[in-house]
């Protein structure tokens, strides 16, 4: 919920009782269009002329001002005995020739500095509504500021953010050659003349305008930037946007007041970590941004006479459908169509049932009856033939035409359009007379709006589709007859292997976006049927609350705009910067998004009432076991938020996906290196047989073993000599995997973790993880029976002697990159 706390400024200054009120003026009275004070050295850089084009100038122009002033600030307090100085004296120790500005005298470089502030400084609404307060209850007001800008210049920023601003005082720290920390708030004593108790100063930073005013029996209020908890998040989604976009127009440094809109929004908030605050500091954010593009987009379409109707697809278009009507008034509609109802609607063309299956691995009987409505003597015979009656979608779709016939396809096809019709009609205000009809959704594919097209086209309507899409797959949303498909996040934004990654964990926003109801099923005149929503009472409400934060922030952003700052205003800034928070959550959650979203489930939806879990960190642990982590980031749905799954077992694990995300994971870092060779003993039910296997090193320093068998062998029982590989060690898993071929892929084999029952140590104290082991002692692991023709045993141990496992080129020089072992010999 929202209510205003005491994060805020105090708002009764009329019944303190105060004779002054002093206020600091960066970060309290005004705010900057730019995540950090550094984005002020970087518009400047722009604003003096520096050949930006050039690689990495921008960024080393911004560090050099840093250093400037730190040089500054150390000369003048050896020489003086405090580090105030002015711009002028900072911009004396830039190195301009290195940036080819030697012809450019520090005081032009400060004017250019100057310049830049103006442009970015805008007010504080939560501060001037106290400081406004104040004066009419008669308080004396002005500010007193830690700053390098002389007097002159600081009321001309105030004046500037805020026309018609009148203060009785103001102190810049260089002017008085001393800060708030050491005498400037003696100064103002002695100047200004207060009774006791009877001055306030409102600021952010704890120390300057908190403890030192204190420390003189000045009242403070401590308008702080950021909780805690949300400098944190910040401190992610800089390091996440460094990662997605290090080739944005203007860096990270200027987000167009973004950072700051949203820091005044969460300092609003009643609580900072529940559902109704993630969505009005993140999802809102995104959904806003989203919201902006599909308006200019849809401007840009309704030119030349043309009529454009709008509608936003269920169920996952009901966020960006709410946050569209809390800010305009055009008429738009809400259409309740999903991929198979569109599938379906056009399964009589040349398509058939492709959109609907393709991609599905595994599917049976009866969840096909579910997805298609229909059912056949041919196809129940078609399933049952198959083993353990399960088929690959592709498969299917060849069957289907032959199984079903082309008279029922037929009917399916048309009963299903005629619905899907009637229903666009009557929620689309001006459909039928709309040249071109705007579809908006989340994404990914375009896979109703293709569907649509052909339903459309069979029953001879010609207008024209737009597909605007939050994030999209580009090399799938190819448009034709006029239509066109666009996404916000496309992949000049984030790259393709980025966004392949976000899409694997694209269900987290879709149950935050999505409508509490369920999915259609068909349409009796024109009025959804819908399946059960199998989602429970408690995640819909957790989505409601999201969804009331995300509509928050959007009513919140127009006082925002009206004041002057509009964070997405630029199309470049605001894509990259929903794409940045967006990935942030999806990819790197914190623990207490992780609380909060982890335990929620999915619904497939498609006609079945299958539900998944989003994280699974049992499962992504598992595969760590058995897998370097590279192969364990890419293991089988579900889980539906992998992301989420490792960031559970830890924060640097949820980070390593991040970077394999980004496609800057090293894998000669983070996969598994040949470091020697061990043999371990394969007991059958009459002999033991020895077999040479190679140990791996991690990059976390533990040791993996992969130890092939087949169903022929027999082999019931392998022993390891831990007294060979760690006299001392942490058993972190054994894993088994099966599968009937060879040469599998690990992503093919389902990985299954092999209990303490089945673990036996000889000549070892074992605990069940901690050992110590006798040189010829050894961890006995008994396996059950082979199922499938192959298996393979996976051991992770982390070592704890001194030192750590080496992997040295000499020693390795035989061996062959870390790969899928072969029997050949079993010896890998």
């Amino acid at each position: 919920m929202f209510i205003e706390t005491d994060r805020m400024a105090p708002t009764t200054a009329d019944r303190m009782p105060l004779a002054i009120v002093s206020f600091d003026v960066f970060d309290t009275m005004l705010l900057r269009r730019c995540t950090t004070p550094s984005g002020v050295f970087e518009l400047a850089c722009r604003l003096a002329g520096c050949d930006t084009a050039r690689p990495g100038l921008v960024e080393s122009f911004t560090q050099h001002r840093s250093l400037a002033e730190a040089k500054a600030r150390k000369a003048a307090f050896k020489k003086t005995g405090n580090g105030e100085v002015s711009i002028e004296q900072i911009y004396a120790r830039f190195p301009r020739q290195l940036f080819g500005l030697g012809d450019i005298s520090p005081e032009a470089l400060a004017e250019a500095e100057f310049q830049a502030e103006l442009n970015l400084c805008v007010a504080n609404p939560d501060i001037l509504s106290f400081y406004r307060s104040a004066r009419e209850a008669g308080k004396r007001t002005g500010f007193v500021s830690d700053t390098y800008w002389n007097g002159e210049r600081l009321g001309r920023l105030l004046r500037a953010a805020i026309p018609g601003l009148a203060w009785d005082f103001l102190y810049a720290s260089c002017d008085h050659g001393s800060s708030k920390s050491e005498n400037l708030f003696r100064k103002v004593i002695a100047a200004e003349k207060p009774l006791s108790h009877r001055m306030l100063h409102v600021g952010d930073n704890p120390a300057a305008d908190i403890e030192a005013p204190r420390r003189l029996g000045i009242e403070t209020h401590h308008h702080r930037q950021a909780s805690t908890y949300f400098a944190g998040l910040l401190q992610r989604e800089g390091s996440t946007f460094a990662l997605l976009s290090p080739t944005a127009a203007h860096g990270q440094r200027l987000d167009d007041g973004l950072r700051s809109l949203r820091r005044c929004v969460a300092n609003r908030l009643a609580t900072e970590a529940d559902a109704f605050a993630l969505g009005a500091t993140i999802l809102g954010p995104v959904m806003a941004a989203f919201d902006c593009f599909v308006s200019e987009e849809i401007e840009k379409l309704s030119v030349d006479g043309r009529q454009v109707a709008v509608a936003f697809l269920a169920r996952d278009g009901f966020l960006p459908y709410r946050v569209w009507t809390a800010h305009s008034q055009q008429p738009v509609g809400y259409a309740e169509i999903n991929r198979r109802a569109a599938a379906l609607a056009a399964v009589d063309n040349t398509t058939g049932f492709t959109p609907l299956f393709a991609g599905i691995e595994q599917i049976d009987h009866a969840a096909t009856i579910e997805m298609i409505g229909a059912d056949s003597p041919g196809l129940r015979a078609f399933f049952a033939r198959q083993p353990g009656g399960i088929v690959d979608g592709e498969a299917l779709c060849l069957k289907l035409p032959t199984l079903l016939g082309k008279e029922a396809i037929g009917k399916l096809a048309r009963s299903m359009r005629t619905g899907l019709l009637e229903h666009m009609r009557q929620t689309i205000p001006g459909f039928d007379s709309a040249t071109d009809l705007v579809l908006v959704d989340l994404g990914y594919r375009g896979s109703v709006q293709k569907g649509l097209r052909q339903a459309m086209k069979a029953a001879g309507l010609r207008t024209r589709l737009h597909g605007l899409y939050l994030l999209t797959k580009d090399d799938s949303l190819e448009a034709d007859d006029g239509d066109t498909a666009r996404g916000f996040i496309d992949d000049l934004v984030v790259s393709p292997q980025t966004k392949l990654t976000m899409l694997s964990n694209i269900a987290v926003l879709e149950q935050l976006c999505s409508a509490a109801a369920g999915s259609v099923r068909s349409y009796r005149n024109g009025e959804p049927i819908r399946e059960p929503d199998v989602r429970d009472a408690g995640q819909i409400e957790l989505s409601r609350q999201a969804q009331a934060g995300a509509i928050h922030f959007v009513q919140q952003l127009g006082a925002f705009k009206a004041g002057g700052l509009d964070p997405f205003a630029n199309a470049g800034t605001r894509a990259a910067w929903a794409a940045t928070l967006l990935a942030r959550l999806l990819l790197m959650p914190t623990d207490d998004e992780l609380m909060l979203l982890g335990s929620t489930r999915h619904d497939i939806n498609l006609g079945t009432k299958a539900v998944v879990p989003l994280a699974d960190p049992t499962k992504a642990a598992d595969w760590m076991v058995a897998w370097t982590f590279s192969e364990a980031a890419g293991m089988p749905v579900p889980p539906m938020w992998p992301a989420g799954s490792f960031s559970a077992i830890a924060p640097a694990d949820g980070f390593s996906y991040l970077l394999k995300g980004c496609g800057l994971l090293s894998r000669e870092i983070h996969d598994d290196i040949p470091c020697g060779q061990v043999e371990v003993t394969l007991v059958d039910k009459t002999a033991a047989s020895l077999a040479k296997i190679t140990c791996r090193r991690t990059g976390n320093n533990d040791l993996r073993l992969h130890i092939p068998l087949s169903v022929q062998q027999g082999i019931e029982a392998v022993a390891i000599p831990l007294g060979q590989i760690a006299p001392r060690g942490l058993l972190r898993g054994v894993t088994l995997q099966q599968h009937d071929k060879l040469l599998l892929q690990h992503k093919e084999a389902d990985v299954e973790r092999l209990g303490a029952e089945r673990l036996h140590a000889v000549d070892i104290r074992f605990d069940g993880e901690l050992f110590a082991a006798e040189a010829d002692g050894k961890l006995v692991i008994m396996l059950p029976p082979l199922e499938a023709k192959y298996g393979i045993v996976s051991v992770l141990l982390s070592p704890l002697t001194e030192g750590r496992p080496m992997s040295l080129a000499m020693d390795n020089a035989d061996h062959a990159p870390a790969a899928w072992p072969s029997l050949d010999g079993i010896v890998i």
